[in-house]
């Protein structure tokens, strides 16, 4: 939220309301004389600068305001709906097909059950999984079945999982973080995603620990970066993850990280936290130059003359750069693997 501007006529702050509504632009009259505009959204700030300097009081100020009262109505009749909605949208987000499961996502649940199926989840001994990892776990070359000409081996590890609980896991976060993706960016994104998350962390795991590893928990943790990135610096684009599945998700990541929880692919883990990462750095860019255009602590913003404190230390230095503390701590788990 940030002041626009200023004004002593009450009415005539209203009716820069009025025409900044019609202009799609959401503000407020806030505090007594002198009368303040607030534009809600920040990213309105300068298109509602624009506004303003056009703006003239009492001119065509009935039209106006017959227009804004009309896009208030809808408004209301649009949230008298809504209510009507809550149940359906619920509906559509637990129901895959409801909301357009797509075939990568479908593909790599189907697998990775069948997968699990077939070779006891994940015991050993079975040539399936002997097949689909990097390399068959004896084998004392070095990527000697890949460098053979079987590159499967650099995904299909993706698709091995050592008992349901691992399994039930990585297949209820890549049902509902997969299908986003493919929902919102199409199964090409998500298969370049998958591809980037899986091959450098699962050749980095490969390095540190040799070829018993497998889990689709690396491009969970991609999937996670990526959409966590997107629901937070890009909301209108339509993707979701409240901010507490994300402390849970990074809870666990550190907590395999210590070692505690017995063997983990924490390379894995980090590199394709690393890779989800990146892949939203634009959305994140774009956020920086937003904040760099429209600083939220300068004079005369709400932030600035409501916000003290720890909280504005937080609001100010910490939440800003969360991607790169995230970053960081993929990198020390990749610093204590070694």
């Amino acid at each position: 939220m940030r002041k626009l501007t200023e004004l002593t006529n009450e009415g005539d702050a209203r009716q820069m309301v009025d025409a900044l509504l019609v202009a799609g632009i959401d503000s407020e009259v806030r505090t007594r004389e002198p009368w303040e505009v607030w534009v809600l959204d920040d990213d309105d700030l300068a298109r509602a600068r624009q506004v303003a300097g056009q703006f003239t009081p009492g001119a065509a100020g009935s039209e106006v305001a017959r227009a804004a009262a009309a896009i208030r109505e809808q408004r209301a009749r649009r949230q008298s709906r809504a209510g009507r909605r809550m149940v359906q949208v619920a509906d559509q987000w637990r129901d895959g097909p409801a909301q357009g499961i797509g075939p990568v996502t479908l593909f790599l649940v189907i697998g990775s059950v069948l997968v699990a199926l077939y070779s006891d989840f994940g015991d050993p001994l079975t040539m399936t999984i002997q097949n689909l990892s990097i390399e068959p776990w004896d084998s004392p070359e070095f990527l000697g079945k890949v460098r053979d000409g079987e590159v499967w081996r650099l995904v299909t590890p993706m698709l091995i999982h050592f008992g349901p609980l691992h399994l039930v896991f990585n297949m209820m976060w890549t049902w509902q973080l997969g299908r986003q993706v493919e929902q919102h960016h199409g199964s090409l994104a998500l298969i370049g995603l998958v591809l980037l998350s899986e091959v450098p962390g699962g050749l980095g795991q490969y390095l540190v620990t040799g070829p018993n590893f497998g889990g689709m928990s690396g491009v969970v943790y991609g999937l996670f970066g990526f959409v966590w990135m997107q629901a937070r610096y890009a909301p209108r684009r339509g993707y979701h993850l409240d901010e507490r599945s994300a402390v849970l998700m990074m809870l666990w990541f550190v907590a395999c990280g210590t070692g505690l929880l017995g063997h983990v692919a924490n390379v894995g883990h980090a590199g394709g936290l690393i890779a989800g990462l990146l892949a939203g750095v634009p959305v994140y860019v774009g956020h920086l130059r937003d904040r760099i255009d429209a600083p939220e602590f300068t004079a005369g913003t709400w932030a600035s003359e409501h916000i003290r404190g720890a909280r504005r230390v937080v609001r100010q230095f910490v939440t800003p750069y969360v991607p790169l503390w995230f970053l960081l701590i993929a990198a020390g788990v990749l610093l204590f693997e070694r």
